[in-house]
């Protein structure tokens, strides 16, 4: 199973040039300017595999055929900044998983729980 999140606002690529001017934390603002405006939406769709597909390898695309289904609609009414809230001294790891769920070998996700304990200590530290 792979799942994803696609706005409903539709998306936006910036280009090197707009990445590189805007302020270090510019999605925070651009968040909650955006909610202020009213709820922020996400639907998040599933996509269901079968036997033989690559579950290690993030470079090899399921086939299109693949059984899709809209699992649910992630919402948000109200957006703050992080600094001085509760949930700056939170750590998203993608590999604490509720029972019976256990990770694929897939060395991208493995990576993950380590690269984002380095950020989490370089945001409390203010870097």
């Amino acid at each position: 199973m792979e799942w994803r999140f696609v706005p409903e606002d539709g998306e936006k690529e910036l280009t090197n040039a707009e990445l590189t001017s805007m302020p270090r934390d510019f999605l925070e603002q651009a968040l909650i300017d955006r909610v202020n405006q009213g709820p922020v939406k996400w639907d998040m769709w599933v996509t269901v595999g079968q036997p033989g597909d690559a579950e290690t390898d993030l470079t090899v695309l399921w086939p299109s055929d693949r059984q899709e289904f809209k699992a649910g609609t992630l919402t948000f009414t109200s957006a703050t900044r992080q600094e001085g809230t509760k949930c700056k001294n939170i750590n998203y790891d993608p590999l604490v998983m509720s029972d019976g769920v256990t990770p694929t070998e897939d060395l991208v996700l493995l990576f993950r729980s380590p690269s984002y304990a380095l950020s989490f200590v370089k945001r409390l530290q203010g870097q």
